[in-house]
């Protein structure tokens, strides 16, 4: 007899032949699941969280109501399409809009009303008001997404019994479970919260639920229904959520006993920053210092603090880009090590094919299992759980990762609820907050109120923040161009009952430079800027070219590569000269940031060289160059680039280049409207908004020398503050028609921009039963979740280590990509070329390019 006539069933697992070795029941799954969600609600920063946002505390019915609510999570996988593909190769339905269509369809009203009564709906209906119904639809988007209640009646069919198999008795079953195992919740109490952003975050807390309770490593399959699951689930869950680092209470207490002062974590006594970045007692703080400043040691000082006060359980520690958050991963581990010794939580970098726990390499297994390189017991290796999925990286304790990895917790898109629930219980820390990307931006206000209202903290560093953008972030009123330029610097804000606070810093003592700047006019001549380059390493400086572009950056490499036909002044890597950039493989990555440091660190050697690279250059490594060469950029992205000058202030410099100076690449002639339509260097693409490129070249012009950091403050107002900008547009461009009809595009794009994101946001004042997913591809596109990541078997790579995977950007991938496997891989000298569909793509010492038809681009 088939086994769902047996007892209806849950989870399957099969052999290569399609035939089922293992199954696990309806009930006993819905037992894990709401398990794990009772277990969750235990942890107190959680519960703690939740009951903010119910605006009360979460007394001992309402968490048995809601773990009864998990418990219901998989009903719809009682219906007979589902309950028919136990057999091989039989497709059968789904269960997620089949049980939409029982609960709100029309025509299936008998159907129904025998579902609600077998579910004995009449005993937990009481638990909700009209306003707290949209809590059972946030039950059902356990898969990541809400339901769909649009489908249609042919569903009618899945639900009506035949024979051997009635539906509606498989949710009687379910029902008695229900009465038996959640007694509490059907004893007196409150009603469920009406507040929708208490339903948003119970949804994602029953898709992580959902995501553990179904993993075998605690949960095994039990091949039929056993007498009582609960008995065997309940004490599961609460081990199961402990192992994976949500039980950190025992960390705490031993932390509050440790002899953990400053230096005695970090090896030095603190600076003027590190130490007044605990004293603000506000959920959201922002830090704005010099490059170099320690402000990633303030960040870690702060999380501590707020651990040990029980504020918080982790951290998420987010950078621009995969580079910097690879750099910023061995000093978090070193901090952990000396924070809390051998009792440490397993640190995870939260990087798409880079995964690593605790400095070890991780790898998925074809079986959907995960080994990691050091084969750890079992108890490291459930540790690391978070670890094993890009979806699960925020459940770490302690993580390090892209921005992306949290924006997309904040936007419409599947297991977003997820993201957002997990991070409550962290510090989110973000670095390199940048005041020219209104796009990023309105994502992250976003992130940022669901965050907070929930009591959750966040710290955002930045050293070049203009207060317009600190003011949005912190939901105060912009303050004017005057008022922005006298507020200290270095200095703390935060939002005080609406009204922006500021603690400056003293910068007393703090080292300072001033740095010559010149506009040269040769942005777009590769071969004049590998001179200038080349010339000043030949005469021993070592010289650090940041392009605003790939192609940019390759163009030069290949520049410098004809000039110095010798290579004795090239950038290399295990022997061979490469740019630095996004494009390259995970394995040669850290390669190459290992070499950009060894070769421009506090370390380097004497003798002068040149190295070529993007904006992967310009954040987290440790760069100490002579001279800079960059393309012109918005004016706080200048500042990050200009710190990498001279960052080592007590170093011996080559002849002529005792005092740091930067060469700004320009168009020849003053026409960046022409240079935006063609996308030349990202001007208009990258860096959209002109009147920003236009305040900056003014400023180099205005401003040939430049001290840092006393100067911050006004070179980035004057760039970023609306006053100013409207100062630029109206005195400077205003005269011109073409600059006019640029301007409002500009504006145009920009509201367009912020209203693309705010569209996109995940509302958590929407009631959920209202709320629909239509994935914004560009929001996607914005957070690489449009790039694709191609494995194959270890192939040679260029500097002499096996590559195994390759992210192509969006904006390289054919239509349809991801329904096109990768074919044709094969060798080539330094590298290897593959094609997906029509498209080639090849990948060597210049990275990832494509070509069609022989045709490179």
């Amino acid at each position: 007899m088939p086994i769902w006539k047996l007892s209806p069933w849950a989870k399957l697992k099969r052999d290569e032949a399609g035939q089922v070795v293992s199954w696990h029941s309806l009930v006993d799954h819905s037992a894990d699941v709401a398990a794990v969600m009772e277990a969750l609600l235990q942890v107190p920063v959680i519960a703690a969280r939740l009951a903010r946002l119910a605006g009360g505390q979460l007394d001992r019915p309402t968490v048995s109501r809601l773990g009864a609510l998990a418990f219901l999570h998989d009903i719809g996988k009682a219906n007979r399409g589902f309950q028919s593909r136990w057999k091989a190769g039989v497709r059968g339905a789904g269960h997620i809009g089949e049980l939409a269509w029982l609960f709100r369809g029309a025509g299936c009203e008998a159907l129904r009303d025998r579902a609600c009564e077998a579910l004995r709906s009449s005993l937990w209906e009481p638990w909700f008001t009209d306003s707290s119904w949209p809590l059972f639809d946030a039950v059902f988007a356990h898969h990541g997404r809400p339901w769909n209640t649009d489908s249609g009646a042919y569903h009618s069919n899945y639900w009506k019994p035949d024979a051997s198999y009635d539906p509606i008795a498989t949710l009687g079953i379910m029902g008695e479970h229900l009465l038996k195992w959640f007694p509490d919740a059907f004893e007196p109490g409150h009603a469920l919260s009406e507040s929708s952003a208490f339903h948003h975050t119970f949804a994602g807390l029953l898709m992580l639920a959902d995501w553990l309770g179904s993993d075998t490593t605690f949960f095994r399959f039990n091949n039929g229904a056993t007498a009582d699951r609960m008995k065997f689930a309940r004490p599961k869950a609460a081990e199961a959520v402990q192992k994976i680092g949500f039980e950190v209470e025992t960390l705490r207490s031993t932390s509050r006993h440790r002899h953990n002062d400053f230096k005695s974590v970090f090896g030095f006594p603190p600076r003027k920053p590190q130490d007044a970045v605990r004293q603000p007692d506000a959920s959201c703080v922002v830090l704005e210092a010099e490059t170099g400043s320690g402000k990633t040691e303030a960040a870690l000082w702060r999380f501590l603090q707020l651990f040990k006060a029980g504020e918080v359980d982790g951290m998420y520690f987010a950078l621009p880009t995969r580079v910097a958050a690879t750099q910023v991963f061995g000093r978090i581990v070193r901090f952990a090590d000396a924070a809390f010794g051998t009792a440490r939580p397993a640190i995870v970098l939260a990087v798409p094919g880079q995964v690593q726990a605790d400095g070890v390499p991780g790898h998925k297994l074809p079986d959907f299992g995960f080994a990691w390189d050091d084969d750890p017991h079992d108890a490291v290796r459930e540790s690391r759980w978070a670890a094993a999925h890009p979806k699960r990286f925020l459940a770490a304790q302690i993580s390090v990762g892209t921005v992306d990895q949290a924006l997309l917790g904040a936007i419409r898109t599947r297991h977003a609820h997820m993201r957002g629930a997990m991070l409550l219980r962290q510090l989110l820390v973000v670095d390199e907050v940048h005041a020219s990307d209104r796009y990023m931006e309105t994502l992250l206000s976003g992130l940022l109120r669901e965050h907070l209202r929930a009591g959750g903290h966040a710290l955002l560093l930045s050293a070049t923040l203009g207060g317009a953008m600190r003011a949005r972030l912190l939901g105060t009123e912009i303050p004017g161009a005057q008022a922005a330029l006298t507020i200290k610097y270095p200095a703390l804000s935060w939002n005080e009952n609406g009204e922006e606070k500021y603690l400056g810093i003293d910068a007393a003592g703090n080292p300072t430079k001033t740095v010559s700047v010149s506009a040269q006019g040769i942005q777009d001549q590769p071969g004049q800027i590998a001179a200038l380059a080349l010339e000043a390493a030949r005469a021993g400086a070592k010289v650090l070219v940041i392009r605003n572009t790939v192609g940019g950056a390759i163009a030069v490499q290949r520049a410098v590569e004809g000039l110095d036909t010798t290579g004795s002044h090239l950038f290399r890597v295990a022997g061979v000269s490469a740019p630095h950039h996004s494009r390259f493989a995970a394995e040669d990555r850290a390669l190459l940031d290992h070499a950009v440091e060894a070769s421009l660190g506090k370390r380097r050697p004497d003798g002068g060289m040149v190295i070529i690279g993007t904006q992967t250059l310009e954040v987290s490594l440790d760069l100490d160059a002579d001279l800079l060469i960059t393309d012109l950029c918005p004016v706080d992205v200048l500042l990050q680039r200009v710190g990498r000058l001279h960052r080592h202030g007590d170093r011996a410099r080559p002849g002529g280049f005792e005092a740091p100076r930067a060469i700004v690449l320009t168009p020849e002639n003053r026409d960046l409207l022409a240079m935006a339509r063609r996308g030349r260097h990202g001007l208009g693409r990258v860096y959209e908004d002109l009147r920003i490129i236009e305040a900056t070249w003014r400023l180099i012009e205005i401003h040939p020398r430049w001290d840092i950091p006393e100067m911050n403050r006004m070179l980035v107002e004057h760039a970023t503050h609306p006053d100013f900008l409207d100062v630029i547009e109206e005195k400077f461009l205003a005269r011109d028609p073409a600059w006019q009809k640029k301007f409002a595009t500009v504006e145009g794009e920009v509201r367009s921009e912020i209203q693309q994101a705010m569209q996109a946001l995940l509302d958590h004042d929407q009631p959920f039963d209202k709320l629909k997913f239509d994935a914004d591809e560009r929001v996607a596109t914005r957070l690489g979740g449009a790039d694709r990541l191609v494995a194959f078997q270890p192939m040679p790579g260029p500097f002499g280590v096996s590559v195994t995977q390759l992210r192509i950007p969006h904006h390289m991938l054919p239509p349809e990509s991801a329904d096109i496997e990768a074919s044709t891989v094969s060798v080539k000298l330094g590298g290897l070329t593959f094609s997906l569909g029509q498209t080639g793509y090849t990948y060597d010492r210049y990275g990832l390019s494509q070509f069609l038809r022989g045709l490179y681009t």
